[in-house]
């Protein structure tokens, strides 16, 4: 056969490819998660990020900001987002993800012990 060199190469090439068409279905691109996952990687834990500031978020709801300034208020859990309301009375929704293994708020990577 002709070509039967190339169909060799072909094949080596899908099987490494494999794995890595395998992880990217099993994790959506956008890497929004489902509230369940969400809580179990945020309750009652402290996330940091890479600059320092410190994320908290209490078994019994109540969250803390510790970064560029500070606050304190209550949070909820959804399907791919966290909602923050603060004691001054503003609401924000966080955007909760995971990419490459790592949990994002927003855009901001973040480690939670």
């Amino acid at each position: 056969m002709r070509y039967a060199r190339f169909a060799g190469l072909i094949g080596t090439v899908a099987l490494m490819l494999a794995p890595a068409i395998a992880l990217a279905q099993a994790e959506p691109e956008s890497g929004l998660i489902r509230a369940d996952e969400i809580t179990r990687a945020l309750r009652g834990k402290v996330c940091t990020s890479r600059v320092g500031a410190t994320f908290a978020f209490a078994n019994d709801g109540h969250y803390a900001y510790d970064g560029l300034w500070t606050d304190h208020g209550t949070y909820s859990v959804h399907d791919g987002a966290v909602t923050v309301l603060l004691d001054s009375g503003l609401e924000r929704d966080f955007a909760i993800s995971r990419r490459g293994g790592v949990l994002y708020m927003e855009e901001t990577a973040v480690s939670c012990a």
